[in-house]
């Protein structure tokens, strides 16, 4: 079961990975993104995201957003020209991934998930049959959390994020 959790690749960010790669040793013809976390960090849509998205579409990749959250921003969708949605998706159910699939009109095996959770993303891709792909966002709130809680218990007070130190409360 633990492996379900072990993402094929995992990079930093999204624009470090390669769409030649994808396509071409992988034969990735379609890509799921999660929202939060991934696509949309800090409050926006970086300028290396959008021009990967723009990059992927020129290059013929289908590519659709499935996220746990309701509250996916229609107008950032607009923006990103992503149509394919599936909001309170329920991930890591197969169900919304294998519909995502479907909705795309390509087998699971063809399709990459790119997500930030390794519970709702990484392991419904792999039970989905996904080629699964986890952006390790060191400055996503969850990692943020998470990790301040560890540092707290060992007596680190102060962790600096970018280049701002924040305390550990």
């Amino acid at each position: 079961m633990g492996k379900l959790f072990l993402p094929d690749e995992t990079y930093r960010k999204i624009s470090d990975i390669s769409l030649d790669y994808l396509i071409n040793e992988k034969k990735i013809k379609g890509l799921i993104f999660d929202f939060d976390g991934t696509l949309f960090t800090n409050n926006s849509v970086s300028p290396d995201t959008l021009n990967f998205l723009k990059r992927a579409k020129d290059q013929g990749l289908k590519i659709a957003i499935l996220s746990n959250n309701f509250h996916v921003s229609s107008t950032i969708l607009r923006t990103i020209n992503i149509t394919t949605t599936k909001k309170l998706a329920f991930k890591p159910l197969k169900t919304p991934f294998l519909n995502m699939a479907k909705r795309m009109k390509l087998p699971p095996s063809k399709i990459a998930v790119i997500g930030n959770n390794r519970l709702s993303d990484i392991w419904g891709a792999n039970r989905s049959n996904m080629f699964s792909i986890y952006i390790q966002n060191f400055n996503n709130f969850t990692f943020k959390r998470t990790n301040k809680s560890i540092y707290k218990k060992i007596g680190i007070k102060h962790v600096k994020w970018k280049s701002k130190c924040n305390s550990v409360k």
